[in-house]
């Protein structure tokens, strides 16, 4: 068993690697198992199809993502929503080189449909447990949709382009937790 587990890391950490490197078009279940020093087959035992390395790959990093949000508790003040916002935009800064693969998911998701259910459950979810998290801030559902999806977008945007910002993730925290408390309480 232990050594089918390091085989199935070896292959995950192999297509990571060569999705962030060369993108969609350079990720062949044939590239994996030769960079991994396996046979096709023995791959395609584990991952019988590119689709299917490509959601495991995922899930590696939206199961971590979606177990920190799950841990969240229910906000009670303002305060929290700034401590969440300041920690959120924080680890979105530090996963940024991660977001080099999912740039290459978002444009999958736009000509494989499996890949955009996958995205589009994934976002549900990660939608589903913000409006649980900011439920006791809103003044009704409609504000509440609206804060989640303006918090889930631009945190997610964030991601991708924080490290580039010339202002301080604190300030950027604040100016954003202003906009999502405008929201929740209109």
């Amino acid at each position: 068993m232990n050594k089918q587990n390091d085989k199935n890391k070896k292959i995950l950490q192999v297509a990571t690697q060569l999705l962030k490197s060369e993108g969609d078009m350079g990720l062949t279940m044939r590239k994996v198992a030769t960079s991994a020093g396996m046979s096709l087959s023995n791959v395609q035992y584990y991952y019988t199809n590119k689709n299917v390395l490509l959601q495991a790959i995922a899930d590696q990093y939206f199961d971590d993502c979606l177990t920190q949000l799950k841990h969240q508790t229910p906000l009670e003040s303002f305060e929290q929503l700034h401590l969440l916002i300041t920690s959120q935009l924080n680890y979105a800064r530090e996963v940024s080189d991660m977001c080099r693969i999912f740039r290459e998911y978002w444009a999958i998701s736009t000509r494989n449909d499996d890949i955009n259910e996958y995205l589009r459950r994934y976002y549900e979810t990660v939608f589903t447990v913000i409006c649980d998290v900011l439920s006791p801030l809103s003044s009704d559902d409609c504000t509440l949709k609206t804060s989640a999806a303006l918090l889930v977008s631009f945190v997610e945007g964030y991601s991708v382009t924080g490290k580039f910002m010339p202002v301080e993730s604190e300030r950027i925290a604040s100016t954003l937790l202003e906009a999502v408390r405008g929201s929740l309480t209109k």
